[in-house]
């Protein structure tokens, strides 16, 4: 079932056209105010709008307007709203609770996995051209790994990150993952429409069939949680549990993004280093992460922007490197309209199915040439 929508889900969505199942989410805000409904584009035609999981088509009249830049819901609509009380819950000092916490430390964010039942499906036909941010490809820089693709020969694929990278909430996740703790090899499992991969396994299928003459083999050493200081600690002890990599995505920052950004960098530049005694001849690319919920101020004031600036520049001084502009095209969704919690997986720090599908796209166009 995955194989057979590969393409729609790593359609680009600044290509326009078609826009396939974007998420949308009604919300009630700290003023109790609904929100929500925006789309990345004017909708010059709406295809489909569905429930979390197809089963429930909604009616345009009945369910939900249409507006210059999205829906709203009607009077009655079958669409859900995710309260205000879902979500945000009184804070008792719960020490496990305390980097959750809001302003004045009286309500904190509650972690939702489930948070995908509030959210609807729009299949629809964009009205303009993207007049934003789009990734440059870089994939000329990553010349080794080409001439592998191109002449057939074996290649491979290191994931190395974080939860995101180890593809938590993506709804078809059945990914091979590190448990931070412990180090012990674990699975990132879900099984819900639209059964969708993680993105790494997206990334990794659509190189398989444009490249169908090479040998294209994948490991994923990502865990929840971690940090890039992790990853430095860790590298040489999980890195001797797989073949000898040709190509490493590298993808920390969620859980480290108050780390100043040269010590950041230099935590990047020592697992590079070590791989690189490996394989000489291993190319990287590297990531920052996604926007999280800013209404927790935990997740205020982040240097993921500054991040980016830095592996950007980094990758295009090192031969065999590129860097993607993950942290930018979801400032853009967010300079859309596309607010928060129309692509969170969880209300505080994941993607949901659509958000997953950017950071693919994103990803891929990167390292096309």
């Amino acid at each position: 079932m995955a194989e057979n929508r590969l393409n729609e889900w790593l359609a680009p969505v600044w290509k326009g056209g078609e826009i396939w199942e974007e998420s949308v989410c009604f919300y009630e805000d700290a003023e109790k105010q609904e929100r929500g409904g925006n789309l990345l584009y004017t909708p010059k035609k709406i295809t489909k709008i569905t429930n979390h999981d197809g089963t429930v088509v909604y009616e345009e009249g009945k369910d939900y307007t249409v507006t210059k830049r999205g829906i709203v819901r009607t009077e009655g609509s079958r669409i859900p709203v995710l309260t205000r009380e879902e979500y945000i819950k009184p804070y008792n000092d719960e020490p496990w609770a305390g980097w959750l916490c809001l302003e004045g430390k009286k309500e904190f964010t509650m972690i939702l996995p489930f948070v995908f039942k509030y959210q609807s499906l729009v299949t629809y036909e964009a009205a303009e051209s993207w007049n934003g941010l789009v990734p440059e490809r870089m994939g000329a820089r990553l010349t080794k790994t080409y001439e592998r693709l191109e002449s057939g020969k074996p290649l491979h694929i290191v994931y190395f990150g974080d939860s995101i990278t180890a593809g938590w909430e993506a709804s078809g996740a059945d990914e091979p993952a590190v448990d931070m703790g412990s180090l012990n090899p674990m699975k990132v499992q879900s099984d819900r429409y639209p059964y969708m991969p993680v993105w790494a396994e997206l990334v990794t299928r659509k190189l398989r069939e444009e490249y169908p003459q090479a040998e294209i083999t994948k490991d994923n050493l990502s865990s929840g949680g971690s940090t890039a200081q992790w990853g430095v600690e860790h590298v040489n002890e999980l890195f001797d549990r797989v073949d000898v990599p040709d190509l490493v995505f590298i993808g920390f920052g969620m859980n480290c993004m108050w780390d100043p950004t040269e010590q950041f960098m230099g935590y990047i530049d020592e697992i590079i280093t070590e791989l690189k005694k490996r394989n000489p001849n291993c190319e990287f690319v590297l990531y920052p992460a996604m926007t999280a919920n800013t209404e927790i101020p935990t997740y205020q004031n982040d240097g993921l922007l500054n991040y980016e600036k830095a592996l950007t520049d980094y990758a295009k001084s090192h031969e065999g490197m590129a860097a993607a502009p993950v942290h930018s095209m979801f400032q853009e969704m967010e300079n859309r309209g596309k607010k928060y919690f129309n692509y969170t997986g969880n209300c505080v720090n994941h993607p949901n199915d659509f958000a997953i599908r950017l950071y693919g796209q994103t990803i891929f166009e990167t390292i096309s040439k």
